[in-house]
């Protein structure tokens, strides 16, 4: 059997993993199929009326302080989530916050996993951001798993850290790493945050609840997308697969949906109609411009694919999916 630990668990992507995990009684596990025997999730905040299983334990905890205590899941053949993070414009406004929340945080956890007595298995949430290009050192066209992080932001940065931390410790055969590096995902429910990129869920989001939302970018520049159900599924299937397997490098892209953020515009006009897309406007914002346009706009993910790993079929169908929660 087997403990589950998830980071940043209360959160958007942390609760639709939760409730993933929830609803299976194994989970594949470096080749091999476990019984889940709990699942500790650990956030700053969790919600009053949550999910409710005798195999959850919720824990609302800072996670450094957590961290700290000695814990009995450590004794355990352990699979840990990690997806706490603080999010990219804020790290870019707030550096102290990044490397408090995302680096010191991280090494910290790095740091408990190197010390358990059986070797534990970490699926760590990176991100496209790690990748940058400039007018000097352009990306290449289409980014593979081996092109060199070149990240252009704070946060990029801060995700190449752990990385590479991860990877040592790896190295060391201390813990078996599964870097899964997300492309941008939408649509997120809820509240807008201080993400970069959160315009790509709020220009579809907030027009289909009646709401005005503004895109801050040119209608042509590129994206590359993952779904939440994209994600979370790739997070699982990560944990899944054996060090031989894997392979290396040991960070992977994780397959997207790459079109222009006019071709949003688009499908959600197909499925919101003219009152929907009448609830946009476009006022560029120099900053988040500055952000998202050294992001790449294609990756080559051949090798998460040869392991199973997919991504949706069109950008409609993810928003279809995302209205279907709201009824």
């Amino acid at each position: 059997m087997a403990s589950v630990v998830v980071t940043g668990a209360a959160g958007f992507l942390g609760s639709l993993l939760i409730e993933r995990l929830l609803d299976i009684d194994c989970l594949l596990l470096q080749g091999r199929s476990v019984a889940i025997d709990r699942i500790v999730a650990v956030d700053r905040i969790i919600p009053e009326h949550w999910f409710q299983s005798r195999h959850l334990e919720p824990i609302e905890s800072d996670l450094q302080t957590w961290l700290a205590e000695d814990h009995p899941v450590w004794e355990d053949e352990t699979v840990v989530f990690h997806l706490a993070s603080a999010v990219s414009g804020e790290c870019e406004q707030h550096l102290d916050i990044g490397i408090e929340a995302n680096v010191m945080t991280g090494i910290a956890l790095g740091r408990v996993l190197a010390s358990c007595a059986r070797r534990p298995t970490l699926v760590f949430a990176s991100s496209l951001a790690i990748y940058g290009g400039t007018s000097d050192t352009p990306l290449p066209e289409c980014v593979t798993d081996t092109v060199r992080p070149t990240p252009q932001n704070s946060y990029g940065a801060q995700k190449l850290m752990l990385e590479t931390f991860y990877a040592d410790l790896a190295r060391r055969d201390l813990i078996a790493i599964r870097t899964v590096r997300l492309m941008t995902v939408a649509v997120r429910p809820g509240q807008p945050n201080q993400a970069a990129s959160g315009f790509l869920s709020g220009m579809i989001r907030e027009p289909l609840q009646g709401h005005p939302s503004n895109i801050p970018v040119p209608l042509d520049l590129k994206v590359m997308l993952n779904s939440p159900e994209c994600a979370v599924s790739g997070l699982i299937r990560g944990a899944g697969f054996d060090d031989q397997t894997w392979g290396s490098p040991l960070g992977l892209n994780l397959p997207g949906l790459a079109l222009s953020v006019g071709e949003m515009v688009d499908a959600l006009h197909q499925v919101g109609g003219e009152p929907a897309v009448s609830l946009l406007s476009y006022e560029i914002d120099p900053i988040i411009y500055g952000i998202v346009s050294r992001w790449p706009a294609c990756f080559d993910s051949a090798r998460a694919k040869r392991l199973g790993m997919e991504c949706d079929q069109s950008f409609q169908d993810v928003i279809n999916q995302f209205r279907d929660t709201l009824s």
